[in-house]
């Protein structure tokens, strides 16, 4: 036999399941009516209505779209490690290597995915941690990730003073 502690939660719960569904069923009613309204031509029909049939709209024209179709580049041999790129993020030729913890933020751009952005956080870094000693502190710079390292690996060097 239940206690009238477990009644009254049993109690609670069943109110609460119908006010739920009550409130659920006015919301879908309410929802009904605005589309009819819109479908209709209603002078101002609700933002949600609307809403609603600008989704269907979308929807609509992607499947109306023609498919791009994907191209896949393959590599003759994946054994060989990719040569190095000789022009940077400007087009301009690359110096033989770029002293990080000497460099400006102009000759940063100067490496491949290094752009104005990139360039200032490497030297902002540079100012509030010191030296770079080796090419995986450049982790550490938001915006570089395994990737890029191993690109510029080739391209940089850690003289372990900073530019003054």
């Amino acid at each position: 036999m239940a206690t009238a502690d477990e009644r009254r939660a049993l109690a609670f719960l069943v109110t609460l399941a119908l006010v739920a569904g009550g409130v659920r069923y006015v919301g879908v009613q309410r929802f009904e009516r605005e589309v009819r309204a819109a479908a209709g031509g209603s002078p101002r029909p609700d933002l949600s209505a609307r809403a609603l049939a600008a989704q269907i709209a979308a929807v609509d024209s992607a499947q109306r779209a023609p498919k791009k179709r994907k191209t896949r580049v393959r590599s003759a041999s994946l054994s060989r490690k990719p040569a190095a790129p000789t022009l940077g993020a400007n087009d301009a030729p690359l110096p033989q290597r770029v002293d990080v913890n000497a460099a400006t933020a102009e000759e940063l751009e100067r490496l491949p995915r290094v752009g104005p952005a990139l360039a200032s956080r490497i030297v902002a870094w540079r100012l509030r941690n010191g030296p770079f000693r080796q090419s995986e502190d450049l982790r550490h710079v938001r915006g570089i990730g395994p990737s890029t390292v191993r690109l510029l690996d080739t391209l940089v060097t850690f003289s372990g003073r900073p530019r003054p």
